[in-house]
């Protein structure tokens, strides 16, 4: 750990500090109904005792504590008490599969463990207890109560200094080679993170103190919203897992005027029942982030609420580091683009192996971002953080896209997702967009297969909830109207299944699809008896 002398007016400890100077009467946490209020007061001392708790437990500035579990009033207790024993939080999926999540504890060297209980089960699984600490939300045998040993600590702040380069948290994701990776992220660059949400949130909603519905995995993006809403004066409402109809009630009926979502979780509320409940609601902006968004789901909750703002992010490269306001997201052609830049935050080009210094509008190139949140390690993919941080702190996003005239960033593909057929690059979005217009698709999947002929040629998987009543060529000729001849999937397949997510997360499992689209084109037997193949002619 750094001395007392770094400036720590450049870590997050000092934003914490900030939020506890609030009215101490003033909920910072709640659950559904009110259920588990925490005021700042009683998030203050809760905290304090449970970071002293930990360091009476032998855990040192810069020990790995893992967060295994749902969405839970706990987590903002334990956000706190990590910052002030100078702790890392290293959160993880409570999907996990035992294997998957020895593997990160490993990675991380995690001394500590929070879980609840079906988490806890799976950790018991894959490590004994003598490995590391096991704190529970709940009660467990061979377990530590999360809320007695919350009890025991004593209610002073105990004194330990952060420094802006010290780690905040390690988070994995499988990335490209599904393998989980560890990603670190420092103080400073967790600040500058939690800061740049704090705009949006600040310059985004009509109100000072907003009300917020944590419901998206706080192990993952949603967190990036906790602090910001705190900082913002307001209250974190926090749902232990999503549900769509029960999100849309609590909306409404907890007044909720901001709230974070992933594109899985938009179409569901698309198709909920409950969806008009959001024309009442007092929501303000329902920001979204992971991925491109598909069509018809924004089309049909466009229709209920104006509230709808994008933003785009890496795991590498947290959280919001661009802006697609409401007032743009009101104009549909505009839906393709992630949006501007944040203050603090620069886009430009890699093209030619140069990153541009100018970048015309409709010039294409693999976007790079310069940031101080940019990773320090990719912990188990230590060649890959050589590769894509260049000289000045550039960092190789993977995607590809181009900026429009007013300075808006579009997102065409991943560099690695590039479909060659005949020696000319496919964008797969492209397509799946083409597929997502017809009304009887919910989602399309593109990606490259092996052809003789042409080298590659694209293969889609497409999901379409009312198989029964979608005519296949009607569909193949729907997308032949809108692609050139060469772009069109040589085979379609249409299920009424959801298109499968990575372990775990809410992204599209993009290389588990290419592996099985690839094997069924090889050898047709092994396509499921539920799923409809369509081979269309190469225009």
């Amino acid at each position: 750990m750094t001395t007392a002398t770094n400036d720590a007016a450049q870590t997050v400890v000092q934003l914490m500090s900030q939020i506890e100077r609030r009215p101490r009467h003033s909920v910072a946490v709640e659950g559904p109904d009110g259920r588990h209020r925490l005021t700042v007061a009683d998030l203050t001392e809760a905290s304090n005792r449970l970071a002293n708790a930990f360091i009476g437990l032998g855990l040192a500035p810069g020990d790995r504590v893992a967060y295994v579990a749902q969405n839970h009033v706990e987590y903002v207790v334990l956000e706190f008490a990590l910052l002030k024993a100078g702790l890392v939080k290293v959160p993880l999926n409570h999907r996990f599969t035992p294997h998957e999540l020895r593997r990160c504890i490993e990675l991380a060297d995690v001394r500590l463990v929070v879980a609840d209980g079906p988490a806890a089960a799976a950790v018991d699984e894959v490590v004994d207890g003598d490995e590391l600490l096991k704190v529970v939300l709940g009660e467990r045998p061979g377990w530590r109560s999360f809320d007695a040993l919350a009890a025991a600590g004593s209610p002073l702040r105990p004194r330990v200094h952060v420094g802006p380069d010290d780690l905040y948290h390690i988070r994995f994701s499988s990335g490209s080679t599904g393998r989980p990776k560890g990603i670190a992220i420092s103080h400073r660059g967790a600040r500058a993170a939690i800061l740049g949400n704090t705009w949006v949130m600040s310059t985004s909603g009509p109100t000072l103190a907003p009300r917020t519905l944590q419901v998206a995995p706080l192990v993952y993006a949603g967190g990036w919203s906790v602090l910001p809403t705190l900082l913002c004066g307001g209250t974190n409402v926090v749902l232990p897992r999503f549900d769509a109809d029960e999100t849309l009630r609590v909306i409404k009926d907890e007044r909720i005027d901001w709230m974070f979502a992933v594109p899985t979780m938009l179409r569901r509320i698309s198709a909920s029942d409950e969806l008009p409940l959001l024309r009442d609601a007092q929501l303000s902006c329902l920001m979204l982030a992971g991925e491109p968004a598909a069509l018809p789901a924004l089309e049909t909750v466009s229709e209920h609420t104006d509230a709808l703002l994008q933003c785009w992010g890496q795991t590498e490269a947290p959280a919001s580091t661009t802006l697609l306001s409401r007032q743009e997201m009101r104009t549909p052609a505009l839906w393709p683009s992630i949006g501007r830049p944040v203050p603090g935050v620069e886009f430009s080009l890699l093209v030619g192996g140069e990153v541009l210094e100018e970048v015309a509008p409709g010039i294409q190139g693999e976007l790079v971002i310069r940031t101080p949140s940019i990773t320090t390690a990719l912990l188990g993919a230590e060649a890959e953080h050589a590769e894509r941080l260049l000289a000045d702190g550039w960092w190789r996003t993977s995607d590809l896209g181009h900026f429009d005239e007013e300075g808006r960033v579009f997102i065409v593909g991943r560099a690695s997702e590039t479909i060659i057929t005949g020696g000319t690059n496919i964008q797969p979005v492209e397509i799946e967009r083409a597929f997502e217009e017809h009304p009887g698709v919910r989602e399309a999947v593109v990606v490259g297969v092996p052809d003789e002929q042409w080298g590659e040629t694209p293969a889609a998987l497409v999901h379409a909830p009312d198989l029964d009543a979608l005519k296949p060529e009607e569909l193949t000729d729907w997308v032949r109207g809108k692609l050139a001849g060469f772009k069109n999937p040589r085979h379609v397949y249409l299920s009424s299944d959801p298109i499968p997510r990575a372990s775990g997360e809410s992204k599209i499992a993009r290389g588990d699809i290419k592996r099985m689209l690839r094997a069924w084109v090889a050898d047709p037997a092994h396509v499921p008896a539920n799923v409809t193949k369509v081979v269309t002619p190469r225009g």
